[in-house]
């Protein structure tokens, strides 16, 4: 009996065997990265927001700026409609490096390759140097674009009490 799809001839054989050999020889496709878990999810962004506030203590919003996705749009609780990456920009070149911030992390929600986080902010000292106590409530919305953790958007509100 004779299958249909396997070669007939030496020809045939030889040219199936060579198919074959070239693609065991072949480099393998890209492997997706591993699955994380939430906690690993937690710590990296977690990590990438406090790297954040860091930078915006020292009047410097670039790893801000680095760590923003596609389309980003977030809303700070002073502005009336939400901004957008050249907001950022703008902000980030008249930065004085006086902000002074303590962050508390609250949850994170998990659902495939995009995370929220929410954590609370207590702001001593604004940028220009003048001390306050403001407390706020904020939310990060992070996907993951190009194997990394991105900002998608965000907001912040006064916490009250």
């Amino acid at each position: 009996m004779r299958f249909p799809l396997l070669p007939r001839s030496p020809q045939h054989r030889t040219g199936a065997a060579l198919c074959l050999a070239m693609l065991a020889a072949a480099p393998p496709a890209i492997a997706a990265p591993a699955p994380q878990t939430k906690a690993q999810v937690q710590a990296e962004i977690w990590a990438k927001e406090q790297a954040i506030y860091a930078a915006r203590g020292a009047g410097n919003l670039d790893a801000y700026i680095a760590n923003v996705a596609t389309d980003y749009a977030a809303w700070p609780p002073y502005a009336t409609a939400p901004t957008g990456v050249a907001e950022l920009r703008a902000a980030n070149a008249t930065m004085k490096g006086q902000e002074l911030l303590e962050m508390t992390f609250t949850a994170l929600a998990l659902n495939g390759d995009t995370a929220v986080i929410y954590y609370q902010t207590h702001r001593t000292r604004m940028p220009d140097g003048t001390a306050v106590d403001q407390r706020y409530d904020v939310i990060h919305v992070w996907v993951r674009e190009g194997g990394a953790w991105k900002v998608l958007g965000g907001m912040a509100r006064p916490r009250k009490g």
